[in-house]
């Protein structure tokens, strides 16, 4: 198998198109990349329809034919902030190809997985299929899946059984996800001139105290070999406005990654009675930042055998099974819309945010026959 010529500049000009489009989250600049997309599609007959907010859609596509779609290819265009430039070795936005390497941001997490996946889409519609293949492109996705929720909000994809999230994993096949739970601990205090801090009630060490209360000891969770253990991490932490004052105010940021047996709400309600049961609660909150459950795919189900027998054809890797520790838009596409998912695309995640991001282009090539053999079965 393997992609022709002219398909490989095809795929190589709307990946090389995506990165040049800038749509780094925060502020979020999706909508022209979606415009980039969508003209790519339509070029080939493809009909596309926006979903979602004006400013912020979500894009999807789909092959045409009768009956109701089984599989949907999906992924994100929004992607983190290149920043600082000195720290880049190639423009993350001129999308240099060096040595086999497909440079700049979003390289691999993810315009080049979503190009392959367009190819893919082009290549299943070029003859009859017995049902449509749909792709989705949303935006949002590094800032808490919100185009996914928009998209699930809208029914558009009701009825859809199954999904492949084209996240960077080295093609292998992930069948679920860590869920996050992010707080914020803000602990309250009594300024004073910081030569008489016995007169003060000094925030910074309440909220150290909290923190300790919250992260000694950890959170029930069920065993689960492919998901392994929970963590926990104190992303910030900041108080105080000067060296001499005694500061009234403080506050931590922790980030939690569940698993399963664990939910973002009863986590939650757990970290406010463990500062109730230690006396701190009149002094120290804890707030909701931002939750989403972990999701597993079930190892025996369809998707599963045919995402693994496909990347098995197609690289000759001998896969295990394992769950992803980042965060996808299956945490909402699984419980929301049912859409059972796997995490299998080109790329490592090892790049992903990071200065000079690359994707290899040999795998980038390699994983549009995945994706098509996957459609294929679906589709007949």
């Amino acid at each position: 198998m393997g992609i022709s010529l002219t398909d490989t500049a095809r795929l190589m000009r709307l990946a090389r198109d995506l990165i040049a489009t800038n749509s780094e989250n925060p502020p979020g600049r999706e909508a022209d990349a979606v415009r980039v997309l969508k003209e790519h599609m339509e070029a080939h007959g493809l009909a596309c329809r926006e979903v979602g907010r004006t400013e912020r859609p979500n894009l999807i596509i789909s092959s045409g034919g009768a009956g109701r779609a089984q599989l949907v290819l999906h992924g994100h265009l929004d992607t983190v902030p290149a920043g600082a430039r000195e720290f880049w070795s190639h423009d993350p936005f001129e999308s240099e190809i060096v040595n086999g390497r497909l440079y700049g941001r979003g390289a691999c997490d993810m315009k080049g997985p979503m190009a392959a996946l367009a190819e893919a889409l082009i290549e299943y519609s070029k003859k009859p299929q017995s049902s449509p293949l749909l792709m989705l492109a949303t935006s949002d996705e590094e800032s808490g899946c919100m185009g996914a929720e928009d998209v699930a909000l809208s029914g558009q994809l009701a009825g859809t059984k199954f999904g492949v999230c084209a996240e960077p994993t080295d093609l292998e096949v992930l069948v679920g996800e860590r869920g996050m739970l992010w707080t914020r601990v803000s602990a309250v205090g009594k300024a004073a001139h910081g030569s008489r801090p016995e007169t003060g009630l000094n925030a910074i060490n309440v909220c150290m105290d909290a923190l300790r209360v919250l992260i000694k000891r950890g959170y029930a969770y069920e065993a689960d070999h492919m998901m392994g253990r929970p963590t926990i991490n104190i992303g910030t932490i900041k108080g105080g406005i000067r060296i001499n004052v005694v500061p009234d105010q403080c506050e931590a940021l922790v980030d939690m990654r569940l698993v399963k047996g664990q939910k973002p709400d009863s986590v939650l309600g757990e970290m406010r009675d463990r500062l109730d049961s230690a006396g701190l609660s009149e002094r120290v909150s804890v707030e909701y930042v931002f939750g989403k459950p972990p999701v597993k795919t079930p190892p025996d189900s369809e998707i599963v055998a045919v995402a693994v027998q496909a990347v098995r054809k197609i690289t000759g890797k001998t896969l295990k099974l394992r769950a992803a520790t980042f965060g996808t838009d299956c945490s909402v596409l699984q419980p929301k819309v049912g859409i059972i998912s796997v995490i299998c695309g080109p790329g490592s995640i090892e790049q992903a945010h990071q200065p000079d991001e690359y994707i290899s282009v040999s795998q980038l090539l390699k994983s549009v026959d995945v994706y098509l053999a996957i459609a294929r079965h679906f589709g007949t």
